[in-house]
Order: structure tokens, then sequence, then C-alpha cells
């Protein structure tokens, strides 16, 4: 009989996203950070990404998250995000859906007041998740995600068809270049799925060859991986609808939790917004909305930042415990382009 590894899984999915959070299996170094967790992960365990990340057992879109074991009494559990091409420093939409399946499923000691607060060590750094249940439900997670700001403005670039185009990086828990759609002609629908990741991957080339990033604060963090295109709203309420395309062409389904972060900051560097007024975002899929609001004003070593929050609801999908052979080339992951 061949050796397997074993390794147990919660599925849930924020506006269409998903998320497999990966619980079991790996037995992290103790006392380590997060930084020096998913160090760990890379060199000895990337293997488990691959496997639940890309076929047979995910595919192309999949999203994940390690969920690990906190290095200190400062957190409750550490959080390291994955898809089926490499690691992400945050994610909004990841956030909310594993603090509610971690109360959902008795992870973590509800508090009697409905409202139970979850400390996250993520290698953006810290995010506090509120849950809120009502008896047996879970109804919400509201998280205040690492400070966000305006890093550069009006960046040009240029897309066949469209013409030129100006793009904002702002870091958000992840860094994204935002673009704005409102007078083109490309559209945010399924339907153009394609086209939004062909234009997504040619603006994040040209947009990473003219403007090298740092992190002010976080010296790991030196990448930008997300393109958000942004253009009028569908849904009524709502003060904008967005993509965000990353990775290998992946396309987010959900408004974006960093990425609310990030067109917050934008929109409240360019006067459009202020101080705790609180906005709706939507998504590819114009399913529902996600509720942002901003806090107020911090210091990233000389930079001027804000304080987001952001606010939504994830359904748990299921559970599994995968089995991996890593003899076998097939089942330990592969994608086809």
């Amino acid at each position: 009989m061949q050796t397997t590894d074993v390794f147990d899984v919660i599925y849930t999915h924020t506006e269409g996203e998903p998320l497999c959070i990966i619980h079991s299996g790996i037995p992290y170094p103790l006392q380590s950070t997060v930084l020096e967790k998913r160090q760990f992960l890379t060199q000895n365990y990337d293997w488990v990404r691959k496997a639940l990340m890309r076929e047979p057992r995910g595919h192309n879109d999949m999203f994940g998250v390690f969920l690990t074991p906190p290095s200190s009494p400062d957190y409750d559990a550490g959080l390291i995000y994955i898809d089926g091409e490499t690691y992400s420093h945050m994610c909004g939409h990841g956030t909310i859906a594993v603090a509610m399946a971690m109360v959902a499923h008795g992870m973590v000691p509800r508090h009697p007041s409905g409202v139970t607060t979850i400390r996250f060590e993520t290698t953006a750094g810290l995010v506090v998740a509120e849950v809120t249940s009502d008896g047996a439900k879970v109804l919400h997670t509201k998280f205040e995600n690492v400070p966000a700001y305006v890093e550069a403005q009006d960046i040009k670039i240029e897309l066949p068809k469209y013409g030129v185009l100006h793009a904002d990086i702002v870091w958000g828990g992840n860094y994204f270049g935002i673009i704005d759609l409102c007078k083109s002609d490309l559209r945010i629908s399924p339907d153009n799925g394609r086209e939004l990741i062909e234009m997504g991957l040619l603006a994040r080339q040209q947009i990473n060859a003219v403007y090298p990033i740092q992190h002010p604060t976080q010296a790991h963090i030196t990448d930008l991986n997300f393109i958000t295109f942004w253009h009028q709203p569908t849904i009524e309420g709502a003060m904008y609808k967005n993509v965000h395309v990353f990775s290998a062409g992946q396309l987010d389904r959900s408004p974006g939790g960093t990425g609310t972060s990030a067109m917050m900051a934008m929109f409240e560097a360019r006067g459009k917004m202020g101080m705790n007024q609180p906005i709706r975002s939507e998504g590819l899929l114009g399913s529902g909305t996600f509720e942002g609001c901003l806090l107020g004003e911090v210091d990233l070593n000389g930079k001027r930042a804000v304080r987001p929050t952001v606010k939504g609801t994830a359904s748990v999908l299921g559970t599994a415990r995968w089995e991996i052979n890593r003899d076998d080339p097939v089942a330990a992951g592969f994608i086809v382009r």
C-alpha cells in the first residue's frame, strides 16, 4: 500500500469566491512567526498548496488559506493565503469566510454577547475580525484590515482596443493597480472574463515594468499582483462595480476585501469619500455587496494611511478529508491553460 498524507479542509464561498481552509496535517515549527511558517510551507509543503488548489481537487480559480496556530498570545490564529500559483499577503473575502467558519465549527469559543473577536496574524500584519451570531446562526464578519494607502497615482498604461488609461497603485493588504473604466467600453461581467484577464495581465506587466514596489513598514512586501478594473455599479446603493485580476489570470468573483480597502483609500485620496462614511462595493457576479468604511488616519513610516473596515457574509459549502500520494504526479496537482 502506498503511503499518503491526510489533510482536513473546510470549503466556503463569499459572494461566489471560493475558499479552501486547510486546518490540519501541517507540523508547523513551534513559536514560529507567520512569515517563518510561510517559509516552512514553501520549503516543505508547497506540494500541498498545488495539490489542493489545482486540478483534480481544485480548479484554476480556487483560492485557499493555511489556518495556522498563533505565534504568540497576541493572536488567536495565523492566516497564510494561497492560490494555484503563489501566496498572497492578505485576503478579505477569505478573512470573512474563515472567521465565520471558525465560529460555526467551534474552532474558537463563541462569545455569549453574540460578537466573537478573532485576532489574525497575516503576512500583511494584524487583522481583527468580529463575527456576529444570533443563537446558532452565524451572520457575518466585520474586520479591521491593515492600514491602506495610495502609493502612486495616474500611471499611464495602454491597452489594445481601449487606448491610454491610468492606474493608481494602492496598498490594501495587497498592492493593487486600480484602473477606472467609467469612460471605457470594457465592461465588468462574467461574459467578458477572458478579455478582463488578458487586459489585467497586460496592465500588470506595464505597471511592474515602470514602478518598483516596497511597503514602507514590511520589508518582505515588494510585489504588485492584483489589477482592479472598476466602473459604475449595477446594484442599487453600491458605489462601484469592480473585478480583481491576479496571479496567472484568476478573477475574484467577490467584491474583494483587500480590494475594497484599496478602493476606499483611492477614493478618499481623490476626495470622493470621507471618514466614517460607509460604502458598498459590488463584485464580478453582482450577487451581493461588501460594506466598507474608513475609521481614521495612521502613519506608516512617514506615509499617510487610512484604517479600513470591511463587512460581508460567507457560506460553508462542506468539508473534506483529502489523501495525497506525493508519488502520483496527477493527483499532486496540475494546470491546463
